[in-house]
């Protein structure tokens, strides 16, 4: 049995009835892949509040703050979709956010934090958000970050224990990876209610594998280069914490090109009734495209049930148009 003690302190569990009442209980829909040794079922976190998982995390960032904290505002760096749901999660709380954020992040994210009454100041690159941040903390401000924080991993982690109560019979859980947060927090999660028999997958781009470096190195690796273009998986590293509880509770990390992260992307919004950004569709791509191990169906006597989580649904407008034009490239 994996040896967990040392992340008592992460309880999903708590934050659980901390998001009862404020978040979605996501769906896990059935879905026909088109693989017979496989029983689908996608988790929706594209139909979350502020479609994506993060609010769990920021609500459970939030509704913990003291009130010396409150007073003195939160801030955070983000791509988008952690941008979003804290500044949703502040405006609900009122609480003052500055989100920081890239000037090449999705418009659409961008004027999506400012709607929720957030301020958001815009660095050349992620780097001088990160320093703009930085500053602001210095100042006294609270960070809430994305991903490397034991409240944000306890609220992403609620993703996992629901697919554990909703499908304690599942074989296989497969999540995508960027800064992790999603990642160790389901797997932590998972581990607790369902042990060692669930086997916990992430899949991360080829252009960006911090995750993969990182469980190699046994920490945090700078990235020198992002290549993909699925944004929200690819952060110059992966986080300490994620990295030490991926390295003890979670099977396998993949990586998986943006060719086939696009096309599915296409499929799941043709067949699902729902719209699915590139990073919600990473792990999808990678199990309709047979990439888990063939011994694990091949050593069961029925399909190999497996949750596939689809974590975000805020596109950019124009990709969203280009997809629907059949332009599956980017």
């Amino acid at each position: 049995m994996t040896t967990l003690h040392r992340f008592d302190s992460i309880q999903s569990e708590r934050a659980a009835e901390r998001i009862l009442g404020v978040l979605s209980r996501t769906e896990l829909l059935n879905f026909a892949c088109g693989r017979d040794e496989l029983e689908v079922r996608l988790k929706l976190e594209c139909a979350q509040v502020t479609g994506s998982f993060k609010p769990r995390g920021a609500w459970n960032q939030i509704s913990q703050l003291t009130e010396a904290q409150r007073a003195a505002g939160i801030v955070a760096t983000s791509s988008g979709n952690h941008g979003k749901a804290l500044s949703w999660a502040a405006q609900r709380a009122g609480v003052r956010a500055t989100i920081f954020m890239p000037a090449d992040a999705y418009p659409n994210k961008i004027e999506a934090c400012r709607e929720f009454d957030a301020e958001v100041v815009l660095g050349e690159t992620r780097e001088v958000a990160e320093e703009l941040c930085a500053e602001r903390v210095a100042a006294g401000a609270v960070l809430v970050h994305p991903y490397d924080a034991e409240r944000t991993v306890e609220g992403a982690g609620t993703v996992g224990l629901e697919i554990a109560q909703d499908w304690p019979d599942v074989d296989v859980v497969v999540l995508p990876v960027g800064g992790g947060g999603l990642l160790s927090g389901s797997a932590l999660a998972l581990r607790r209610a369902l042990g060692d028999r669930v086997k916990i997958v992430g899949v991360e781009p080829e252009g960006a594998p911090s995750m993969s470096r990182g469980l190699v190195a046994r920490k945090p690796v700078l990235l020198s280069e992002i290549t993909t273009a699925v944004q929200g998986l690819c952060p110059l590293d992966s986080g300490a914490l994620n990295i030490a509880i991926a390295s003890e509770c979670v099977d396998r990390v993949f990586t998986i090109d943006d060719i086939a992260v696009f096309k599915t992307q296409a499929r799941l919004i043709r067949e699902i009734g729902h719209i699915v950004e590139p990073a919600g569709a990473a792990a999808s791509a990678f199990v309709f495209g047979g990439g888990l191990p063939a011994e694990w169906s091949e050593e069961l006597d029925r399909p190999l049930r497996v949750a596939v989580v689809i974590s975000g649904g805020n596109p950019a407008p124009e990709q969203l148009a280009e997809l629907r034009d059949g332009n599956e490239a980017r």
